[in-house]
């Protein structure tokens, strides 16, 4: 499969993992394979990956490039707006290391999508729940986070004001590659059907 032109891929690292009891989601496994190693298997062929986080000593033996936070402890809007300014493509597909079910096909088709009269491309579902930690954002947005971080707003819903979202379930694609696991009672879900 080709690189995607004009593309780079960001796996959110921060946060800090008080539902999951201090456990880094990341480094959680699935068939063996870290969720951060199954991420980037499953979409790094389509991208170059770089790596988000708000606190660099917990990716000393990662080799992609680790872009740390900015601002620290704002969530996931930190993490975008840190490396938007960093990355030097115009579109960063985002996602959290908390989704090892993401795949290349959500990639390529928000890819395929995108609208440059719009801020970014995210996906919804039939109730009207978007999924913004699995979006391909333009740097477009810089100004606007910056605007909205200083005024203390951190919600990444606000960023959606100017976005083409799309409904997952009126495409070929699989609402389920969305999953995201927050709590050791999900993660245990998962390994059960495994």
């Amino acid at each position: 499969m080709d690189k995607l032109k004009d593309l780079a891929i960001l796996i959110l690292m921060g946060g800090q993992n008080k539902r999951m009891k201090g456990q880094h989601k990341a480094f959680l496994n699935i068939n063996n394979t870290s969720f951060l190693q199954t991420i980037i298997s499953n979409i790094g062929q389509l991208a170059p990956i770089y790596i988000s986080v708000n606190d660099a000593s917990i990716v000393k033996d990662i080799s992609y490039p680790v872009l740390e936070d900015v601002y620290n402890n704002i969530g996931p809007i930190g993490g975008i707006y840190s490396s938007l300014n960093r990355i030097p493509y115009k579109y960063v597909f985002v996602v959290g290391c908390d989704m090892p079910f993401i795949s290349a096909d959500i990639v390529q088709y928000l890819y395929n999508h995108i609208d440059a009269e719009t801020d970014c491309t995210i996906l919804s579902d039939n109730k009207g729940r978007l999924f913004p930690t699995a979006g391909i954002y333009s740097t477009s947005l810089i100004p606007k986070i910056e605007a909205q971080i200083l005024s203390q707003n951190y919600r990444l819903y606000t960023l959606m004001e100017n976005a083409n979202i799309i409904n997952i379930e009126t495409t070929p694609l699989n609402l389920k590659n969305l999953i995201n696991i927050n709590t050791p009672e999900e993660y245990q879900a998962i390994l059960k059907i495994q």
